[in-house]
């Protein structure tokens, strides 16, 4: 049933700042998003044939899905884009990316007993060759390294003479012994499309980078080390006045291929050394699609309006308990339904629909001579529904009614009134806007909404849950999620943003912004922006899992920060970006870390006074910071 709602969703959706993920983050121009304009072809080739081709690409440079893997400003891309010598000949091009970044992160947990200095440099670099060679067909290959400085992609065997030379090598490979040592060096890209499809149509198939919007729920997250890639494919149909993509992705993997291929999600097995016998140590992880459509209407340009429909699906799988060999991991059996969060039976499906209206309709950009000025604008809601696949007690004025029942000679709590499948609940709502006088300094404001939960025991989940994307920030408005820092999630979080953003002719562009980070609801958590909750680092009080809480005020602040930062072109092949940001505790954490007693949460019995508080050695320390600097070259 549910996957007959998500397909009709899906169905009728279709029908009807800093700093960038990619040069053109945003699928605003229905005519240049895949390489291949409608009349692209016909204009560098007066036929469709194949002898004499040129490429579009070319002639009228690289669109935003040949270029959605490199974290640059707006004129390296441009540039970028248009540079006719990365061409070998009139469809083969060839480029380099190199990107070195220092960072120092300080005490961004607020803990005064342990406050966290990380200094480090890291680097991303890619080799990428694109081959256009027909008007019906294109592919492209990008290679990828990341690693941190002195610590190389894998450490020196046992024995090798230039062990002793890597800096922080780790532990060393012992020949003939398995190590758990991840390759840092992978395809990042590996795609091709066809085009000229019946209808207009373009199929992507292979692995790739994918951005639409402001990349609030789909993008490529180009500001962390490694970026996002997708496996899988998408049809788009792009007009002049519309956009139509449907996108289907494995994003887990549950088994592993022939002649040695391995899924870092496939069930672990062994032979037990004692019986002979092959166990299960681990299911591993379940089978998970992101599926969906992405769809654009710009009728002119004052406005567009994106549509989407898109669907996290987790495979069904049963719950498992035990992993070594003397308690192999065992399938749970249909009675663990009777108890709470065992989902031998159900299935995760997290369906997220919304829409985005905005005038920035030249690629992201207000259109030139547009009919707004300097005034941009951008309004984005989304809202999610399906079920988590857990099984939860239904309550009575807040509380589980249980009684025990045995079963097979198990005993379970069991609710009186019966169970319930838990359904998600989340909400989204971003409203940005800003003004550009004479066409160097804006100024902007964004308000941004993720529902949180006061009660993640009951049957709603209330919490806005991110797809893929630990979002930064996109070009070319300074709309990153909530700071340079990284230091929050679009969970749970209430986010006023003040920006400036000045652009010069011969000093770069320099940018300052103020935010003021809150929760949505005090008794839910303060979520790192990779999604996971920060547990223990503010105060909440929500039933899951936890046992004790602290005897005070539940605050809703959870951080203030300030962020300054300057970006210049050093040449046309490289540019310079120098950023910090500084930040405060707000009373959600301050409570916490300062709590002198605790109590608790099911027996009601409160602990002793929190002495390391009291004499000094805990607490919070409200001051943290940031800094960073950060080259990019290309070719």
């Amino acid at each position: 049933m549910e996957g007959c709602v998500l397909f009709g969703v899906l169905f009728f959706g279709s029908q009807n700042l800093l700093f960038a993920q990619a040069a053109e983050p945003t699928v605003t121009n229905p005519t240049n998003q895949s390489g291949d304009k409608s009349n692209a072809g016909q204009s560098a080739n007066k036929n469709d044939s194949e002898e004499g081709y040129v490429s579009a690409l070319k002639e009228g440079g690289l669109s935003p899905d040949y270029n959605r893997t490199m974290f640059i400003d707006p004129e390296l891309a441009k540039n970028f884009n248009n540079r006719k010598k990365a061409w070998v000949n009139d469809w083969i091009r060839v480029g380099a990316y190199i990107r070195p970044r220092w960072e120092d992160r300080y005490n961004l947990n607020f803990d005064k007993s342990n406050r966290a200095d990380i200094s480090r440099v890291m680097q991303t670099s890619q080799l990428f060759l694109i081959i256009d060679p027909s008007p019906y067909f294109s592919m492209k290959i990008n290679i990828q390294d990341a690693r941190v400085w002195g610590g190389g992609s894998t450490p020196a065997s046992v024995g090798d003479v230039r062990a002793d030379v890597f800096a922080n090598t780790g532990t060393t490979v012992v020949p003939g012994q398995s190590q758990n040592i991840p390759s840092q060096t992978t395809i990042r890209e590996a795609w091709f499309m066809v085009k000229k499809l019946p209808l207009g149509a373009k199929l992507q198939v292979g692995r790739m980078a994918m951005a639409y919007g402001d990349q609030r729920m789909i993008g490529s997250a180009n500001w962390t080390i490694n970026g996002l890639s997708y496996d899988g494919a998408r049809l788009m149909f792009d007009q002049d006045h519309f956009n139509i993509h449907f996108l289907g992705s494995q994003i887990v993997g549950n088994q592993s291929g022939p002649n040695g291929v391995l899924s870092a999600n496939a069930p672990i097995t062994a032979k037990d050394p004692t019986t002979g016998k092959t166990v299960t140590l681990s299911p591993g992880q379940p089978n998970k699609y992101l599926v969906g459509t992405y769809n654009t209407i710009k009728p002119n340009d004052w406005f567009l309006v994106d549509l989407y429909a898109l669907g996290m699906l987790t495979s069904k799988t049963p719950a498992f308990a035990g992993s070594t060999y003397s308690t192999p991991a065992v399938a749970a059996t249909p009675d663990s339904d009777l108890t709470q969060n065992k989902w031998s039976k159900q299935q995760d499906n997290l369906i997220t629909t919304g829409f985005r209206i905005t005038n920035r309709t030249a690629k992201n950009n207000l259109p030139k001579d547009g009919p707004w000025g300097g005034w941009d604008w951008a309004l984005e809601a989304a809202f999610q529904s399906g079920t988590t696949g857990a099984k939860v007690n239904k309550q009575l004025m807040g509380q589980d009614i249980t009684q025990a029942v045995t079963v097979n000679g198990t005993t379970y709590n069991v609710s009186t009134i019966g169970t319930q499948n838990q359904k998600y609940a989340g909400k989204q709502i971003t409203l940005q806007t800003g003004y550009t006088f004479f066409e160097k300094l804006r100024l902007g404001t964004q308000f941004m909404l993720a529902s949180g939960d006061a009660n993640r025991q009951d049957g709603s989940n209330g919490t806005f849950q991110t797809l893929t994307m630990p979002r930064f920030g996109v070009f070319p408005y300074w709309n990153n999620v909530a700071g340079l820092s990284e230091n929050v999630g679009m969970k749970n979080l209430r986010s006023l943003t003040f920006n400036i953003e000045y652009k010069t002719e011969k000093f770069g562009t320099f940018y300052a912004s103020y935010f003021i980070n809150s929760k949505d609801k005090v008794q839910d958590a303060w979520y790192a922006i990779n999604g996971s909750a920060n547990t223990g680092f503010s105060t909440e009080l929500n039933g899951v899992g936890q046992t004790t809480a602290v005897i005070g005020k539940q605050g809703r602040g959870i951080y203030n920060e300030i962020d300054i930062a300057w970006s210049y072109m050093i040449n046309e092949y490289c540019s310079l970006w120098l950023g910090a940001g500084f930040l405060t505790a707000g009373n959600a954490v301050k409570n916490q870390r300062n709590a002198l007693y605790t109590y608790n949460v099911q027996t009601g019995a409160i602990s002793a006074l929190n002495t390391n508080v009291v004499n000094g050695t805990q607490g919070a320390a409200s001051q943290a910071r940031m800094f960073y600097m950060q080259f990019n070259a290309l070719f």
